[in-house]
């Protein structure tokens, strides 16, 4: 997250539209229904990894928006990650059982605790 916040203190607009781009793959990643089990979604999670890396335009931060953005698609500020919990502990656990970097799984981590997933567990 620390290399996103430096990306938008430093005046990087492209960060904005990443995240646009992004949340729209996480329409189509997570509104799949084929997609609907965990090891269903770990698999097309590995798949997709390159996709954001792409639209970012950087491998590193590609792999810290994929984690983060996923669970910020989720979340919503009036009701928090409620009405989506189980979908937001289904993506933590099919993260981690999925092919991605390890980088991505560190942030996929790092974005479950600070979105709380745990809480809905």
């Amino acid at each position: 997250m620390i290399s996103i916040l430096e990306e938008l203190k430093s005046g990087n607009s492209d960060i904005v539209r990443a995240f646009k781009e992004c949340n729209e793959l996480w329409e189509e990643i997570l509104g799949d229904p084929k997609n609907s089990e965990e090891d269903a979604l770990a698999k097309s999670l590995s798949s997709k990894q390159f996709n954001f890396e792409r639209i970012v335009g950087d491998t590193y931060l590609g792999k810290v928006v994929m984690a983060w953005s996923g669970f910020s698609h989720l979340y919503d500020e009036t009701s928090c990650l409620d009405d989506n919990a189980v979908l937001a502990i289904k993506l933590k656990n099919a993260f981690n059982k999925s092919m991605c970097s390890l980088e991505v799984k560190h942030a996929s981590e790092k974005a479950a605790q600070m979105y709380a997933v745990q809480d809905y567990a």
